[in-house]
């Protein structure tokens, strides 16, 4: 008998209540119908993990009460809160809200929602906040330029791709993160390896670029990747320079490349002479030695700037790249700066086409003409006389007519001196 009048009692107590309840499911959809109301979707969706303040006036306590909106909220407060057509909420709105809520006594704070919390408890403290009408854009200071120079990002505002109002910044922290990724000098401790060995790895990772299609961008990394890992590494076999090789194109691949090509491809061009694993764990060796950093400057991007800059013609961009991609297999340049060499080969391919030096190419490449002469003669050596019978992959690259054949553009007959190379 107890039992039964306990059933009884209880179902009693929840048909008084039914019209509190609301099913907490229905709060997890975003899309769910609300009970007792013409709002078709949630307004606030589902918002969680909101944490709010309340004031005590009792205690004197502040407490946090973290609430998710429409748990365990009434049907009936929700449709106070957001009106027919789903207008914003407005102070008005929350007033009434607390009116109702203050007739159902200390049960309404159960039953607190993002929607309902008064104005005391959400108000935000604007004292410090200046008004939208004195917060102006900063106005754009233009550089003042020397004589005869062209302000060349002035011209490009319309176009966004050129983000001109950040460029020149952006290649003034390239300038200065050339500071980080200074490459020395390491064949001293690689007994296995010899300049001619760099060479020929150089030239075949050219040839992995052009049958993959991949961007210049990806072929200027790989080298840099490569030269990092050797001058790190105590020793390094001559069976596994082709290893790092590979591996290094694959890491610049995936940094540069929208479709970057698959790890069978790379095991594939090696004639299966490594392992999967292999090729993976030299990966992370790599990626080690550099810190996971690969955000490295390049010479090939400081060309292209410099190019842009001084409006020179494609044909002699290509000319300027042609020297520059030749500069990868010569172990003496490894220490130049990239931005130093990307001159120095700009430099070279006027003189080529019986061009000079501008004020504006001084002015963006940051270097005078005469500071560029030791690396510009040791460039124009690359491409000078006939070239070994095994690095013949750049050559027959920029003699294609593609590239204008400016492999076979003439070099330079400058006097025989030795040259001592100032890197900086």
């Amino acid at each position: 008998m107890e039992s039964i009048a306990n059933s009884l009692r209880s179902a009693k107590l929840l048909q008084e209540n039914s019209h509190k309840l609301v099913s907490k499911d229905a709060s997890k959809r975003l899309g769910d119908a609300l009970p007792d109301t013409r709002v078709s979707k949630r307004t606030l969706g589902d918002i969680t993990n909101r944490t709010f303040v309340t004031s005590n006036a009792n205690k004197g306590k502040q407490a946090k009460t973290t609430t998710k909106a429409g748990v365990k909220t009434k049907a009936s407060q929700v449709s106070q809160s957001v009106s027919e057509n789903e207008k914003p909420i407005t102070r008005e709105t929350r007033a009434k809200s607390e009116s109702a809520k203050s007739s159902s006594g200390s049960e309404s704070s159960m039953y607190l929602t993002a929607m309902e919390i008064n104005d005391s408890a959400i108000e935000m403290d604007v004292s410090n906040i200046k008004e939208l009408d004195v917060i102006q854009k900063d106005e754009v200071v233009k550089p003042v330029l020397p004589k005869g120079v062209e302000d060349y990002d002035a011209t490009c505002t319309e176009d966004i791709y050129s983000v001109a109002e950040y460029v020149s910044h952006i290649f003034k922290y390239y300038r200065e993160r050339e500071k980080l990724f200074v490459v020395k000098k390491y064949l001293d401790h690689q007994p296995d390896i010899t300049r001619s060995m760099r060479s020929i790895l150089v030239d075949w990772m050219v040839e992995v670029q052009e049958s993959f299609e991949l961007n210049h961008e990806t072929l200027y990394l790989a080298v840099k990747l490569v030269d990092f890992y050797l001058m790190s590494q105590t020793s390094v076999k001559k069976a596994k320079l082709q290893l790092v090789g590979a591996t290094a194109v694959f890491i610049a691949a995936k940094f540069d490349e929208r479709m970057p090509p698959l790890v069978d491809d790379f095991l594939f061009i090696c004639d299966d002479s490594y392992t999967r694993q292999e090729l993976l764990d030299t990966e992370v060796k790599i990626l080690r030695t550099v810190n996971f950093d690969l955000g490295i400057p390049l010479s090939y991007r400081f060309l292209r700037r410099y190019a842009r800059c001084s409006r020179i013609s494609m044909e002699m961009l290509t000319l300027a790249r042609f020297i520059l991609e030749t500069s990868l297999m010569d172990y003496d340049q490894i220490e130049v700066a990239d931005s130093k060499i990307a001159a120095a080969s700009l430099l070279l391919a006027l003189r080529m086409k019986n061009q000079t030096w501008s004020p504006t190419l001084e002015y963006y490449t940051g270097y005078r003409e005469a500071e560029l002469e030791d690396v510009l003669f040791s460039l124009n050596q690359n491409i000078s006389g006939p070239p070994n019978k095994h690095l013949q992959t750049i050559r027959t690259k920029y003699s294609h007519p593609i590239f204008f054949e400016v492999a076979k553009v003439p070099a330079l007959k400058l006097p025989k001196r030795e040259v001592k190379i100032n890197v900086l």
